[in-house]
């Protein structure tokens, strides 16, 4: 992570729930729930309570939908902070003491109209923090719905799925707690190498329950491989587009793809583990990312606002990535 540059990763956000028949908030209901865990300065503890996060800092956009969050993390257990200057031979070493961490801070933009024939769907980016992993960003916004559930018996309420009335002869409502998922989009790259490239092999991938294997007591079972032969001479022109589409109709049974190809135009071969469901990649190098250069003024390891230059670079990328 350079002082002049940032990546941001595009993911489709999800906001869901575990509960059968119920409906979920639109991000636009979201909104004042974070907003309101902003100006409390509402703390998630994790990591054995060695590290916090909250939302720092937050601003929305009515006119261009979307709305932008600075979340921030403060990890005691991460190293010292240290500076030098290897030719004059200074090396300074930042202690901390208390319950000061390194803080970390990573700037979020989420839609909030949901992409076009997708109503629970919004484009997110994410800047990429070395000190906030991306699931790290889902658990805080999922934590901070599951606190504002648990608090505000108001929220969140919807139409009960086989109706009827309430003791006050009002119709009757239900409860969940919705929470997010975040998928990233695959990268032109991956599409485009593996439309043009020699796919080599293709396997379906199912958990299983974790068994003692016979004779082997060290030894469980946790999950099955399907390997999947290809017709190489039948191969269709947007191949993509059909393995994808063929991944997602045996998704019930297998929940995970790899699949391995030799790239275009070069001898080296690589895999790529892909969700069935969604035809998401699973490892952030297959994501759709876009790069902001030439940064200034500089930009450091975090902040305690939203750090203007560095939105207003990112916001024309991020908007041109979603389709609502």
């Amino acid at each position: 992570m350079q002082n002049s540059r940032r990546q941001f990763y595009i993911f489709d956000l999800e906001l869901a729930a575990r509960k059968g028949g119920a409906t979920v908030p639109t991000m636009n209901e979201i909104v004042p729930v974070l907003q309101g865990m902003k100006n409390t300065a509402r703390i998630y503890p994790l990591r054995g309570q060695t590290a916090t996060m909250l939302i720092g800092d937050m601003a929305e956009d009515a006119a261009q939908q979307f709305i932008t969050l600075l979340i921030r993390l403060s990890d005691k257990a991460a190293p010292n902070s240290v500076y030098s200057d290897l030719v004059a031979g200074h090396f300074n070493e930042h202690l901390k003491t208390g319950n000061v961490g390194s803080d970390y801070g990573c700037h979020v933009l989420i839609s909030t109209a949901p992409e076009q024939g997708l109503p629970n769907i919004y484009t997110c980016a994410i800047e990429r923090i070395p000190g906030i992993p991306f699931d790290l960003v889902r658990r805080l916004l999922s934590k901070l719905l599951n606190f504002e559930y648990n608090a505000n018996p108001a929220f969140y309420s919807y139409p009960h799925p086989a109706g009827g009335v309430d003791a006050q002869n009002q119709p009757r409502r239900d409860r969940c707690c919705p929470y997010v998922e975040l998928r990233g989009r695959p990268s032109d790259t991956l599409i485009a190498d593996i439309n043009s490239g020699r796919i080599s092999s293709i396997s379906l991938i199912k958990a299983e329950p974790v068994t003692p294997i016979a004779g082997a007591p060290y030894l469980t079972k946790t999950e099955s491989e399907l390997k999947l032969g290809i017709d190489h001479n039948n191969l269709p022109a947007n191949l993509w587009a059909s393995l994808s589409q063929a991944l997602q109709q045996n998704a019930q049974t297998y929940n995970t793809a790899q699949v391995k190809y030799r790239m275009p135009n070069s001898t080296r071969t690589v895999t790529v583990e892909i969700d069935t469901n969604t035809g998401a990649p699973l490892s952030e190098m297959y994501v759709k990312s876009f790069e902001l250069t030439n940064m200034f003024p500089f930009l450091a390891q975090s902040a305690m606002q939203i750090v203007l230059h560095l939105r207003d670079l990112a916001v024309p990328q991020f908007l041109a990535n979603r389709t609502i």
